[in-house]
């Protein structure tokens, strides 16, 4: 059995280290009008490029998560967030368009072998009180994120694309500070490996819930990978700089943030459903209001919608995870990544409209009717057990052959 003590440590880790994955990645989310200039993209391969973006972080995500269910896959959680470092800290350092593309493939490959096996850590520091271990490490993936656009704005705006290459060596400090502190827990963690399942035996008799449980999800995603994004051109189009659209873009994960840390506190467990239909409902008239919104008034209403949006996402990937309690890392990877993948694949699409139309303020109708739809559909999702809320910890899977 694990010590209290050392399941806290995981815990702070995985939250830890999911802030600094984060937040690497979030340095993207002001520059993509700034990239399609430096790069001399037109409108259609710069929606193509963060398609790619999206994929490769999210989907991703599915199979890493059978790797880490089959074979010992703990290094992941340090290879991930050392590629994502080097990768997306060198975009600056190029001119070529294929480079790019490289670096973002590679770089986004780090962030994707990194989430489903962070996020089981995670789950299985606290199996009783799920949702709220998970709503502790989605905080510290948003914080970073929040962090993410504030620096990579000013920074570009200063020093220009090539300035994100300090980021490196703060990266890489950051990540030899984390790295013993993990290797320590994680050895006084260990368990002995078990059997490896087949998909089949995984997803038996949980098909139709886990495919609901996508479905919701990538609806939701929708707002949280599109609103960021789209906050960039409409802020653009009014000659906003990189500086200030990293700090509304920043306030919307931030409200998701603070919607995890009101998750982890407040939320009791007969409250996890409610919390899951009617949040999303709430949000969607919040987010129609988005684009008639400047200053001051434009980052509350936004870091209002994150919150909204933050206090439900952590009981979704809970939902999946006890959905499949011997799986947490495939459960994570659908509900963490590939819903991200769909979800930002339909955020491409509502992009390149957008872009062709010469209009941003629509794409903010989009994302209101589709966290809506996932709202109703969660009338659809399964009671669980109550044997589901309390599951063994994590443990290190067996190699197979």
């Amino acid at each position: 059995m694990k010590s209290a003590p050392t399941l806290l440590s995981l815990l702070i880790f995985a939250a830890a280290t999911h802030c600094l994955v984060d937040l690497v990645a979030g340095t993207l989310n002001p520059l993509w009008p700034r990239l399609q200039t430096h790069f001399q993209l037109a409108g259609w391969e710069n929606a193509a490029l963060f398609f790619v973006w999206q994929l490769t972080t999210s989907l991703s995500q599915f199979f890493f998560g059978l790797y880490g269910d089959r074979f010992h896959s703990r290094w992941l959680l340090w290879a991930g967030p050392l590629a994502a470092v080097v990768c997306l800290g060198s975009i600056g350092l190029t001119s070529s368009p294929l480079v790019l593309a490289g670096l973002l493939v590679a770089g986004g490959l780090g962030i994707a072998a990194y989430h489903p096996e962070a996020a089981a850590l995670a789950g299985s520091s606290a199996p009783e009180h799920r949702s709220r271990a998970m709503s502790v490490f989605i905080m510290g993936g948003f914080i970073g994120q929040a962090i993410g656009p504030i620096y990579s704005g000013a920074v570009v705006d200063h020093f220009g694309l090539v300035g994100l290459s300090w980021g490196v060596a703060g990266g890489l400090a950051l990540c030899l500070v984390l790295i013993p502190l993990g290797r320590g827990n994680l050895a006084a963690s260990s368990t002995p490996p078990r059997k490896p399942q087949s998909l089949g035996q995984l997803f038996h008799g949980r098909t139709q819930s886990l495919l609901l449980v996508l479905v919701i999800g990538s609806l939701r995603i929708v707002a949280a990978a599109g609103v960021p994004v789209m906050i960039g051109y409409l802020l653009a189009a009014r000659q906003a700089d990189a500086t200030q659209t990293g700090l509304v873009q920043s306030a919307f994960m931030l409200g998701i943030g603070l919607g995890g840390l009101t998750c982890a506190t407040l939320l009791r467990a007969h409250h996890e459903r409610l919390i899951l239909w009617l949040c999303p409902l709430i949000v969607a008239p919040v987010l129609v209001l988005i684009p008639a919104l400047s200053g001051l008034t434009l980052a509350a209403v936004v870091c209002l919608s994150g919150l909204l949006l933050g206090v439900s996402l952590p009981v979704l990937i809970s939902f999946g995870q006890q959905l499949m309690p011997g799986s947490p890392r495939i459960a994570s990877s659908i509900t963490m990544g590939v819903s991200w993948g769909v979800g930002g694949g339909i955020v491409s699409i509502i992009l390149a409209a957008c872009q062709f139309a010469g209009r941003f303020d629509v794409a903010f109708h989009a994302f209101a009717v589709a966290t809506a739809a996932s709202s109703v559909l969660c009338i659809w999702l399964p009671v669980l057990p109550a044997a589901r809320t309390t599951v063994v910890p994590l443990e290190e899977p067996a190699m197979a052959a």
